[in-house]
Parts: structure tokens; sequence; C-alpha cells
């Protein structure tokens, strides 16, 4: 998994020829943002001054200025860009900042800026709230707080400034091997590009992979986990822009889970039409989908032939951004997919589920199609429901991706289970739905050959 990110992120480097600073941007965590409070300062020789508070339109093609990325401590920001959630935090986590980066990197700007902050701190934010007051509560919850600082007539971003750009860069790279008060990194051979050189400890990019506690650590020490998996600077730059590239157009959503689809190419390399092909997914409009309703890009991935196999990472996301693997497919062809979305379709359109026999089976004048979410996941998550039942539910659809069957008679007494439920409850309608999307389940799973 982490060979094919990392192949993805160099390529995304390469075509885009981004910088590191803007590979370490997270513009995937500002893709709700809408609205962006500017805190205005005048520069005048060495020193500023306070001048305004004013809103604008968020801007995607700003994200380099903005230079937003967030910290695991969740204390303040990588910069004074940070995520506005109400007044009074911002207030903390600005001054915050401002006292731990004026002092360690003493700077004449970010003094000024934190001297200037300090002295008008009642004013900048009463002037903050005011800007915060006015918008609607869905505006409220897409907010992002920044600071611009005025020379002459031109207002600039943090971006624009040489220092911010240094501490941004200098900031999100000691991640890599600075966390739980320790440092890790050592020479050794890189684990994804075999070259000898200096590697670090936690450049792994993905929260699953910890060392939070001692005991995941090479002999309970923690300074030891590069030896664990040693990757070198530029590898780990190419994970973050290969994770970046994922959490854009590769994360979906999945019945209180979500999955990563990584594309991973057979022949080595990255294939530009594909990567095309995933940034352009969410502009196509899909009749049906296959695994779930926000699946769009297994359609086109299907098509791929025998270009580039699949690796599905379900997660179950806990607290900021750490999750739990909770099921891991590799190597799916797309041919499977492709199998996968025919044999479905041919079920839905069986005479059985047609509104003639519907009619017929439900006793109604005007039926329709069966109603529901008839993708894998909705058929499956109908008779394996939430929270009881979830380890069963991402098995099963672990199982039909890897092409493994799944037992009889645990689906049996799953359709029972539901069915029976609503017999005794007298749901009626709702028992000969049951009965009918149970059927259109186990056909479905027969015809692929999914059963035992």
């Amino acid at each position: 998994m982490f060979a094919a990110i990392k192949e993805l992120g160099s390529y995304i480097i390469r075509s885009e020829e981004l910088s590191e600073e803007d590979v370490l941007i997270q513009e995937s965590k500002m893709a709700n943002v809408k609205k962006v409070i500017c805190v205005v300062f005048k520069l005048k020789g060495k020193s500023v001054t306070y001048d305004r508070t004013h809103l604008e339109e968020y801007d995607s093609r700003k994200s380099r200025r903005y230079l937003y990325r967030t910290f695991s401590h969740g204390r303040y920001d990588v910069t004074p860009t940070t995520r506005m959630l109400s007044p009074d935090k911002a207030e903390k986590r600005t001054l915050l900042w401002f006292k731990k980066y004026s002092e360690k990197y003493g700077d004449w700007l970010i003094r000024s800026l934190k001297d200037e902050f300090t002295k008008e701190r009642d004013k900048v934010f009463a002037d903050v709230s005011n800007e915060y007051n006015e918008l609607s509560k869905e505006d409220r919850r897409n907010l992002m707080l920044t600071i611009k600082i005025k020379e002459g007539k031109k207002e600039k971003y943090l971006g624009d400034y040489t220092i911010l750009r240094r501490i941004f860069k200098e900031e999100s790279l000691r991640k890599f091997f600075a966390k739980y008060n320790v440092e890790s990194k050592g020479t050794a051979v890189c684990y994804l590009c075999g070259k000898e050189k200096e590697v670090f400890g936690f450049a792994s990019s993905f929260s699953f992979y910890t060392f939070d506690k001692k005991g995941f650590a090479p002999n309970f020490i923690r300074e030891d986990a590069w030896k664990r998996l040693p990757i070198c600077p530029e590898c780990a730059i190419s994970l973050e822009a290969g994770k970046e590239f994922l959490n854009k157009y590769l994360l979906k959503n999945f019945y209180g889970f979500r999955f990563y689809v990584i594309p991973k190419f057979v022949l080595g390399g990255v294939y530009e039409d594909v990567i095309e092909h995933i940034k352009d997914a969410d502009k196509r409009k899909y009749a049906e989908s296959l695994l779930c309703m926000e699946d769009d890009i297994l359609n086109l991935m299907k098509e791929e032939g025998n270009r580039l196999n699949l690796i599905f990472v379900f997660i179950k996301p806990k607290q900021k951004d750490f999750f739990d693997i909770v099921q891991y497919v590799e190597d799916v062809p797309p041919s499977w997919i492709k199998k996968l979305d025919k044999v479905l379709a041919e079920v839905k359109h069986l005479s059985v589920f047609r509104e003639e026999a519907l009619k017929k089976m439900l006793g109604q004048r005007k039926v329709g199609s069966l109603n529901g979410d008839l993708t894998i996941g909705g058929l499956i998550r109908t008779f394996f429901p939430s929270p009881s039942y979830n380890n069963f539910f991402i098995d099963a659809v672990g199982k039909i991706l890897a092409q493994r069957a799944i037992n009889r008679d645990l689906l049996v007494k799953a359709f029972a289970r539901e069915i029976q439920d609503r017999h005794v409850n007298g749901k009626n309608w709702e028992e000969k739905l049951l009965c009918l999307k149970s059927f259109m389940l186990l056909l479905f799973l027969d015809e692929s050959n999914l059963i035992r």
C-alpha cells in the first residue's frame, strides 16, 4: 500500500510541479471552507499596526498563500491560518502560536505581529466576533481565519513571506521525525526507494501506523522507530502528496465507515489518463452505483482492464485524523469490479423485480421499481444493521471484493432475523420488501460464485 501511495504522490509532484510547501498544504481539509475572516495589519518599516478585519470568499487557488496545515496536538495550527470554531478559540490558538514561534525563530516580522496582536487583542477579536456573528450557522461551520499584511495598497497573505514559508516547511517536516517528545531518525536503507540515506521514524503519513504507545515501538524505545519503517525525506514528501490526492479524490463514505480505493499500477509508474479521469470523476453522473451510493469512482475504474489493480482500505474514523483499519483488500482487478457490476445489474432487471411482478406480490396498483439502496453495501447493510453487526457487514463486503465465498447459513440466519422482526411487529410492507431484497442478494452472490 505504501509503495502504491508513494508512486502516486511522486507522479502528482512531477506533473503539477509542486514545491515541498505545496505538498505539505492540506488542501483537502479546506474543501468545505466557504468564507475566510482576514485580520489585516499595516506594515511600515519593521513595525506593524492593526488596520481592520474583513470577510472574503474562500479561493482554492490561494491555498499556497493561506499555508494551512494542522498539528496532531490540536492546540494551534502550523501557521496562524486556522479553522474558525469560535472567536474565543481562535484568539487562544493565534496568541499561543505567536508566543511559540516568535521565541523559536526570533524573526522581526513574527515578533512585531505578536506584539501588536497582544496589544490590540480586544479590538482585533471584537472585530472578528462581529464578522462571525453576522454569518449564518452554515457559514460558521465552514469558516477559516487568516492574517493579511498591507504594504502600501497591496495586501499580502502569509504565504507571500519567506519567514512564514520557512516556518511552515520546517514545522511540517518535523512531524516525520519529532513526536511524543522524542526524535527518531538515523541512516538506513529507505523502505520505499531502496537507497541508503537519512531516514525518519514517523513518516508513514497514516495515523493507523503509530507509536503513541511504547509497546508498539521497537524494544519499547520510540527513538528507534526509524528502524522498523525507515522512510527518507523525499519518499515522506511523496507519501504526503499521495495521501492528499487520496483524501481529495479517492476517499468515500460507506455506511458508518469510510474507504480508500487506491490504484496500484501493474507495470509500475502512473498512467496520466487514469489520474485525469479520477480528477474528473465527480463531474460525471452515473445512473447506478456498485458498492455504495458514493462509489462513482468504481464505475470509472472498472474500465481500466489489466493496467492496474485496486487496493481497498476500509477505515473507522476516530478522533482528529486517527482511524482504525477494519478491512484491507489488495490486488482487486478492475475486471472483477466490472463482473460484479454486470451481475448486479442483470439481477436487478430480472422479471421478479419488475413492476408487473411487484404489483402482484405487494398488492399495489402502482409500484415502480424496487425501492431503496440496491448497491452491494446497501443490500448487505439491510441484513447486518449498525452497530450490532458491523463486523459481519464489513467482513462480507471484504470477501466479495476479495473473491472469497460467504457462508450461506450465516446469510440465511441474517435474512430470517430481520424478516421475522418485521413480521412480529406487523410491518407487512417492510417484511415483503426484505424478502425481495434477500432474494436479490442471494441471487447476486450465487451468480458471482460467492456462496459457500
